[in-house]
């Protein structure tokens, strides 16, 4: 990123590129509760941002960890044979 990478980033969006999994964790749950005081019926997009970098991590964890893994479900479903293959 050049220079001036986040200068026209928002102080959430570099939350998102700079935080630790565990910051990430704790102001995910920071902003779950607000939620829950709210009573509205769907997330936040900020949470839903956290949630999707934070399993955006992990599969990349996982995929350094096990490289040659294979994928568990296929695209047509998990509750079907595997006889295609």
């Amino acid at each position: 990123m050049g220079l001036f990478g986040n200068l026209f980033k928002s102080a959430f969006e570099i939350l998102l590129d700079t935080a630790s999994d565990e910051e990430l964790s704790d102001e995910y749950e920071k902003r779950r509760l607000e939620w829950l005081k709210d009573g509205s019926g769907y997330k936040t997009k900020e949470m839903q941002e956290i949630d999707e970098e934070m399993v955006r991590r992990m599969n990349e964890k996982y995929k350094k960890k096990h490289p040659n893994a294979k994928a568990r479900h296929r695209e047509h479903g998990w509750h079907l044979p595997n006889d295609d293959d």
